[in-house]
């Protein structure tokens, strides 16, 4: 059987979008779209066809392949029913329209061919240029003149098209005209081609959890709510989020050591400490004893930033929502008139990384599906390093790319999100040594590697 290594180029694009990749003649022309797809970054959101001549030529004539999901042109034929051999046996181009509105032209070039290899991938991408443009762009001069405007500040239009492009692009594709992650590209055509060899687990509809053989300490598992926000998405966006983790380092475990787990806790093992294995009698009223209450103001260096005596829970909001959230998350809870450690906050004291596990996994307790979803959105934008003020648009994003809508059934709005996102941020303000000062500041590291480990 042939291989055959091609080369695919986006009619008139300038500087040129182009990629050169081997294929598998065995594959359907399906698989040749579903590959195309992959590698010049569209979300297959249209139709497609492919023809033998090129489409827009004059008296153009010659066999057309569609999808049999859809009622195609007269005379047209399945791409189910062609292998890439089939086609390109005995000629030497292929055209490939997508997006039928906007005519994305590509020329696909054969540019060797030869014996195939069973050692390699079906697919392999060798080398390219350029990202394909954003979906719905209005074809290439559409998609050249939004960037123009988006490069021009002082254009009348800018801000209505940098806002259109972030809204249509999202957070994970890259915006920039020239970025390509052949890479990133690679993993995902191994695993839409080559799923036992790709080194995830084929049962991972996701496609982040490791097959056993490959796994290392720290990597994803099945339980991750990470793994069940990407399962949730629409399998082109998942490959911009899986590239996008990838190029980021979010997946790569995060090594923390007791020390670091320690200082990222460090509110949350004070008042586990405090409570102790014994537990804290609460007053009659329901709250912490005025003592210990102070204590924990002045451990934790929150009394120099408060107004107050800082001694009774009632009126000391830091503390109050710090045991908020600790029951929340099960650390504590209250019975019978006294405050208790859970079962597995007894079995982890003394240990930071067990004490830190629990509080990232505790994040998510009691959370609806939404707020689970807002949530881990939310825990990509602070580990991938979206700059703070544009984090609600990444949550907003991914809630709708998962089917969610907001209450009005309009797009989300930043108050949107701060609700959804309410129980999280709680948490992500008590997190660290400097936890209700690091409020101000633009960036925490101890947030961001909480925010890495919680999305395990």
């Amino acid at each position: 059987m042939t291989r055959y290594r091609l080369r695919v180029s986006l009619v008139e694009s300038e500087p040129e979008i182009w990629r050169a990749f081997d294929i598998d003649g065995r594959l359907r022309l399906r698989m040749l779209h579903l590959a195309l797809q992959t590698i010049m970054g569209w979300r297959e959101s249209h139709l497609h066809a492919f023809t033998d001549t090129d489409p827009y030529a004059r008296g153009s004539q010659g066999r057309r392949w569609e999808s049999p999901d859809f009622e195609g042109a007269e005379g047209s034929l399945s791409e189910e029913d062609f292998t890439v051999d089939d086609v390109l046996g005995s000629i030497d181009a292929l055209w490939y329209e997508y997006d039928f509105g906007d005519g994305w032209i590509h020329r696909l070039d054969v540019i060797e061919r030869a014996p195939d290899d069973p050692h390699l991938a079906p697919v392999v991408l060798l080398e390219g240029a350029n990202r394909g443009p954003f979906e719905d762009s209005g074809g290439v001069g559409g998609y050249y003149e939004k960037l123009e405007i988006a490069a021009d500040p002082r254009h009348p239009e800018h801000g209505e098209i940098t806002e259109w492009i972030r809204a249509t692009v999202g957070p994970w594709a890259p915006q920039q005209p020239g970025a390509i992650d052949l890479i990133g590209t690679q993993s995902e055509l191994n695993l839409m081609f080559n799923p036992q060899g790709s080194g995830f687990s084929p049962y991972d509809m996701s496609g982040l959890v490791k097959s056993e053989e490959h796994r290392r300490a720290g990597d994803l598992d099945e339980a991750s709510p990470l793994v069940t926000l990407a399962s949730e998405l629409p399998p082109p966006i998942r490959s911009e989020l899986r590239q996008h983790l990838h190029f980021t380092n979010v997946l790569e475990p995060t090594g923390i050591d007791d020390e670091t787990a320690a200082r990222i806790i460090r509110p949350f093992a004070w008042l586990m400490d405090a409570v102790g294995p014994d537990g804290i009698a609460l007053t009659s009223a329901g709250w912490m004893p005025p003592a210990t209450v102070l204590a924990g103001m002045t451990e934790l260096d929150w009394l120099d930033d408060w107004i107050g005596k800082g001694n009774r829970e009632d009126l000391t909001p830091p503390i109050a929502m710090l045991r908020e959230s600790a029951q929340r998350m099960g650390l504590v809870r209250a019975q019978k008139g006294r405050l208790l450690l859970s079962a597995a906050a007894k079995k982890a004291q003394g240990d930071p990384l067990a004490q830190l596990r629990l509080v990232a996994t505790g994040l998510y307790r009691k959370l609806s599906d939404a707020e689970t979803d807002a949530a881990v959105l939310l825990l990509i934008a602070i580990a991938d390093g979206t700059a703070p003020e544009e984090r609600w648009k990444a949550v907003a994003f991914g809630l709708q790319m998962c089917g969610w809508k907001s209450s009005s059934g309009w797009a989300f709005t930043p108050s949107d999100i701060s609700h959804a996102t309410f129980h999280v941020r709680h948490v992500l303000d008590q997190i660290g040594e400097s936890s209700r000062r690091s409020r101000t500041r633009a960036e925490d590291p101890d947030v961001k590697l909480f925010a890495t480990e919680a999305l395990r």
